[in-house]
This record gives structure tokens, sequence and C-alpha cells, in this order.
């Protein structure tokens, strides 16, 4: 947990990592404690986590290089997509009757923003980053190691990581505007996006 003071709110980031189902238990750890719970997805993604039961497995777009990444953190144990980790806090909240503060972009800006960042050419770029990625070795000894070490691997695409800073500044700045009227809150955050968004909260 990384804690952070945030104007008048006590800020609690909780690091995760995307897929492994092991993750879930620790967001059931830290559930209860908090006046409000925020993570790192778009409305659309939260909306869709919480009828997911009700939805066809091709709901959840699953692209080449999330395949390679779920093949290289298999051995740290299972995999799951939707990410175990986001629907064990969606559940939680609307089992206490309350919802999950959604912190990432919706739907229509994250798409305006990849169109308008990544490249023609990056993107056709991307089925051969992923059979790169899949023949490169990884050390990480830890699966929070590994999804850091992932992440720079698909940043090598200049655009890629563009989008990913563009993605933190806008987290950062929606837990400063939930602070503002919050005592505390909770964040489910990605582990390779953390330090990215506490070194911008902690700029303030």
């Amino acid at each position: 947990m990384i804690s952070v003071k945030v104007g008048g709110c006590d800020v609690d980031i909780l690091p995760f990592v995307n897929g492994l189902q092991s993750e879930a238990d620790k967001v059931r750890e830290a559930y209860g404690r908090h006046e409000a719970y925020g993570i790192a997805m778009s409305i659309e993604g939260i909306q869709a986590l919480e009828c997911r039961a009700d939805l066809d497995d091709d709901a959840f777009a699953i692209g080449e290089l999330d395949l390679v990444y779920a093949d290289k953190m298999g051995r740290f144990g299972a995999v799951e997509m939707p990410s175990p980790a986001a629907c064990a806090l969606v559940d939680l909240c609307k089992e206490s009757g309350t919802g999950p503060i959604p912190l990432d972009m919706d739907e229509a800006e994250f798409t305006e923003l990849y169109c308008s960042t990544v490249k023609t050419l990056d993107f056709v770029r991307e089925h051969r980053h992923a059979k790169k990625g899949m023949k490169r070795r990884f050390d990480a000894e830890t699966p929070e190691d590994l999804a850091i070490e992932w992440d720079r691997f698909v940043n090598e695409i200049d655009s890629y990581r563009a989008v990913s800073e563009k993605r933190e500044e806008y987290i950062a700045g929606q837990i400063r505007d939930v602070s503002r009227y919050r005592k505390s809150l909770l964040v489910l955050l990605e582990v390779e996006r953390c330090d990215g968004v506490v070194a911008l909260l902690e700029k303030t």
C-alpha cells in the first residue's frame, strides 16, 4: 500500500498485478476501511464488470500483447481476464451498495487520445512486437517486477509510452478531484502505473 496525503484526504494506493488470480485476495483484505473506492478503469469498464455474468467472453477484448503477457505471468499463478483484482473491488462495492469511482478516461476520451497519439505504423508494429515479447526472456523474480518489466517492453513503442503517460496524468487528476470531497480513498491501480501517478500527486 502506498499512502499519500492529497489535500485533506488520506489516499491509499493499492498496487495490483493485472490478470493474476491471487491479486483478488489483497483487495478483499484492504476493503472496508475507506470512505470511497476508486479504480483506474473507465466507467464503461466498470459497468461491464458489474454485469459480466450476463456477457459473452467476447465482451472483454484481449489483444496479442495481452495474450503474451498472460503467458509470461502464468509462471506466478493462474491468470484470468478480466482482471480478478478489478472484479473483486467491483463486487465488494456492489455488495455494500456503493459504486467504485472510475478514475480513468471514458471510452470516447481514450479512443480520441489513442487515435491522435498512436501512429498507424506503430499499430501495425504491435503484432511484431508481441512476437518479439514472446521470445524475450524476462528475469523478474516477482509478479510485480514482471508487470513493470513488461510495461517497459510494451512502451518501447514511443506512442504507447505517450498514451501511458497521459493516462497517469488523467488518473492523478481524478484522484485530486475526488480528494476534494472525501476524507479517505482507496485506489486500485496497476503496479506499473503507480510510480508515475504517485510522483504526479506528490507535486501538488
